[in-house]
């Protein structure tokens, strides 16, 4: 292929689904269960960080409170960023968001499956801004299509203070089948190029 080449549509839809998958692979392998057996240090970030914290001298409520504003802050900073890429048509500005969205998700996981969760993560959104051209929608386009991670983000800032995970992956499993619907009847304005392939 030369440079600029058009793909098919559905090719930002692979990256879209894959980016689900890595989700839902993180939040719910195996080897997290089979991990939590064997050894007892294998934990939720959630708590771990504020432990790690408490250990260099941190008071661990305040610790706990700090790990959970970074979470939240991740998280509404993630929709927001999102949301701008969309009016914008900025695929560098969409990584970014979809990543803090990722790292408000990851203390949900055990703590050295979060680290894997965001490397996995990173990848795939960088190479979706690689190869997706993405451009500028209206407002309500924009804020349909990003209606997962702000809807996860308002979820978040409401239910946190209960420090109940559960309640966070029921959150953010209802903001993921809402956007779907709320995507269906946003109509696509993207196209894939291709770049430094020869």
């Amino acid at each position: 292929m030369t440079r600029g080449q058009r793909l098919p549509v559905v090719f930002d839809v692979v990256f879209d689904l894959a980016i689900v998958l890595i989700f839902a692979l993180f939040l719910w392998a195996s080897w997290d269960r089979t991990a939590s057996a064997i050894s007892s240090s294998t934990t939720m970030a959630w708590l771990a960080l504020p432990v790690a914290l408490a250990r260099h001298g941190a008071h661990l409520q305040f610790a706990t409170m700090l790990v959970t504003i970074s979470a939240l802050v991740a998280a509404a900073l993630g929709a927001l960023l999102s949301i701008a890429a969309r009016l914008r048509g900025s695929a560098a500005l969409w990584a970014a968001g979809a990543w803090l969205f990722g790292c408000s998700v990851a203390i949900l996981m055990p703590l050295w499956t979060a680290v894997g969760f965001l490397g996995a993560l990173l990848m795939v959104v960088a190479l979706r801004a690689r190869f997706v051209a993405m451009h500028a929608v209206t407002a309500l386009a924009a804020f349909l299509s990003e209606l997962w991670p702000l809807g996860y983000a308002a979820g978040f800032a409401v239910l946190a203070w209960r420090y109940n995970p559960q309640l966070l992956l029921k959150v953010l499993v209802i903001a993921f089948g809402a956007s779907l619907v709320a995507r269906a009847l946003v109509p696509s304005q993207r196209t894939v190029t291709i770049g430094h392939l020869s």
